[in-house]
C-alpha cells in the first residue's frame, strides 16, 4: 500500500476496533469540519492518523525539548537523577497509554495529549508558575481590570491555559502559509488535543479560588469558548490520572531520594497499604509490604503502577456501563468516569493532603528552590516590564503578530513578558538573571 491507502486502513482499523465513545480521527475530522484544527492543511497524511500527526509535531517542537531542563520538584542544580518535565511526560504517557488501551480508546491521541500536556510551564515548576501568577495579578489589581474581560487569559497564569497557548500561537516551526497567503502560528493541532491539553488537571469550579483558575470561566473567553465546561475525551481524562499517578509515585521516589520521607514512614502509610493490598488482590498473593531502601521502592513502585492501571480500568469500565456513555456526546456530558475506585480516591487525597502538601512539599530544601524561584521570576517579570527591549526583536515580532487580533498594544507588552519569562527553562533564566543582576563577561545571552 502506498502511504494514503495505508493511512485509509489505520482510520478503518479505528473505525472496526476501537470503543464508539474513542476518539476516531476520520469520524472527529467529519464531525468537526472546519474546527478539527485551527488552520486548513494542504499537506496529505501517508502512513499516519490525525493524530499521529499531532504527536510528530510536538515530538519535534522546541516547546518540548526545553521540558528537559524544567523543573518538577527538585531543580535542575540540585541533583542529575531527580524527574525534570520531560521525564514526567514520558512517564505520563506510558501510563496514559496503557489505561487507553485497556479501556478500548486512541492510544495515539491519548499520547499526544500526555506528551504536550506540561508544555506551558514555566521555569522551576509550581514555584515559578505561582510567581508569574502573582506578578501578573498584581498588574491587574493596579489597572484596576476586571481578568474576565480579554479574549485569552491574559492576568493570571495557569500552565493548562498556557500549554494550549504554546501549541496555538507561540511555537513557530510548523507555522503555515495559506493558499491565501496568511501566516499562521503555532503547530496546527487537532481540537481533541489542544482540549485535552487545557483540561489535563482543570477542575471545573475550585471553592475560594481566583476567577482565572476556574475551568469554568476560562470557555468564557472568547478563544477558549469552543473547548467547553466538561472533563474532556476520555483519552484526555486518562492522561489526567496518568498525571496524577505519575508524580505520585515520581514525588515520592524523590523524596526518599533527597531523604525527605523515610523509607519506614512511607511503608507504615495507610493509602500505601492500600495500594498494597489492591497488588496482592490482582496478584494473588499474601507477601508483606516491605519498603526498607531504595530497590523496595522501586520494587513497590513497579507494582503499584501495576495495581492502580488495573483498578482503574476496571473502575473506568464500571462507570462507563453504569453513566451509559455509548458515545462522544455522553463522554461529555458526564462528569469525570476515568478515575480509580472511591476508597482509593479517598486514601489518595488524604495522602495528598498528609504527606505531599504539608510535608514535601513545605520542607525546607523545596521551600529554598521556590524562593529562588520567586526571586528569579520576579526581578525578570519587572525587568521586562519597565525595559522590553531586553526581549530579543525577534520574539517580541514573532508574538505582536500572533497576538495582534486578540490584544492591543497595552497588553502586548504583558503578553510578550509572561510568554518569554513561561518559555524559559531553569539555567536560561538563572543566567539571564545573573546576567542583568550581576557582573558578567559575556555581553550577550542567545
Amino acid at each position: 500500500m502506498d502511504g494514503k491507502d495505508f493511512t485509509k486502513a489505520l482510520e478503518d482499523f479505528e473505525i472496526e476496533h476501537l470503543k464508539p465513545y474513542a476518539l476516531r480521527s476520520r469520524e472527529r475530522r467529519e464531525t468537526l469540519k472546519e474546527k478539527f484544527r485551527e488552520h486548513p492543511t494542504y499537506e496529505p497524511l501517508e502512513y499516519r492518523t490525525e493524530y499521529h500527526r499531532d504527536r510528530d509535531r510536538i515530538l519535534w517542537s522546541t516547546a518540548f525539548k526545553r521540558l528537559q531542563h524544567k523543573t518538577q520538584i527538585f531543580p535542575h542544580y540540585v541533583e542529575d537523577h531527580y524527574r525534570r518535565r520531560l521525564t514526567h511526560s514520558l512517564e505520563v504517557s506510558q501510563v496514559a497509554t496503557t489505561l487507553a488501551r485497556a479501556l478500548g480508546l486512541n492510544e495515539i491521541a491519548t499520547e499526544a495529549i500526555a506528551l504536550a500536556h506540561d508544555v506551558g510551564h514555566t521555569p522551576f515548576g509550581h514555584g515559578g508558575e505561582t510567581a508569574l501568577d502573582k506578578e501578573l495579578g498584581k498588574v491587574a489589581r493596579k489597572a484596576k481590570a476586571d481578568p474576565l474581560k480579554t479574549q485569552v487569559p491574559i492576568y493570571a497564569f495557569n500552565h493548562c491555559v498556557q500549554g494550549v497557548e504554546e501549541v496555538s500561537r507561540l511555537s513557530h516551526e510548523y507555522t503555515t502559509q495559506s493558499k491565501a497567503s496568511k501566516s499562521h502560528p503555532g503547530l496546527n493541532l487537532s481540537f481533541d488535543v489542544r482540549d485535552g491539553i487545557l483540561k489535563h488537571i482543570f477542575s471545573s469550579t475550585r471553592p475560594g479560588s481566583p476567577p482565572l483558575a476556574n475551568l469554568a470561566n476560562i470557555v468564557k473567553m472568547d478563544q477558549y469558548k469552543q473547548y467547553g465546561n466538561n472533563c474532556g475525551s476520555l483519552e484526555a481524562q486518562c492522561v489526567w490520572f496518568a498525571d496524577k499517578l505519575s508524580y505520585l509515585l515520581g514525588d515520592i521516589e524523590d523524596a526518599l531520594r533527597s531523604q525527605v520521607f523515610t523509607f519506614q514512614e512511607i511503608q507504615k502509610c495507610p493509602f500505601i497499604n492500600d495500594i498494597w493490598k489492591e497488588f496482592s488482590r490482582c496478584r494473588c498473593t499474601k507477601a508483606r509490604l516491605r519498603i526498607q531502601n531504595s530497590a523496595d521502592y522501586l520494587r513497590f513502585r513497579r507494582q503499584a503502577l501495576a495495581a492502580m492501571i488495573l483498578n482503574c480500568a476496571t473502575t473506568s469500565l464500571d462507570n462507563i456501563t453504569r453513566n451509559k456513555v455509548r458515545n462522544l456526546t455522553d463522554v461529555f456530558r458526564n462528569d469525570r468516569v476515568v478515575n480509580v475506585e472511591p476508597k482509593l480516591c479517598e486514601g489518595w487525597k488524604c495522602f495528598h493532603g498528609t504527606m505531599m502538601e504539608h510535608k514535601l512539599y513545605i520542607h525546607h530544601e523545596v521551600m529554598r528552590c521556590e524562593f529562588k524561584a520567586e526571586l528569579i521570576i520576579s526581578d525578570l517579570f519587572r525587568a521586562f516590564r519597565e525595559t522590553p527591549s531586553l526581549i530579543p526583536s525577534e520574539y517580541l515580532e514573532r508574538t505582536i503578530e500572533a497576538y495582534k487580533k486578540l490584544a492591543g498594544r497595552a497588553l502586548m507588552d504583558l503578553i510578550c513578558v509572561r510568554n518569554y519569562i513561561a518559555g524559559m527553562t531553569d539555567p536560561f533564566a538563572t543566567e539571564f538573571h545573573k546576567r542583568l543582576f550581576m557582573s558578567s563577561e559575556r555581553a550577550s545571552l542567545r
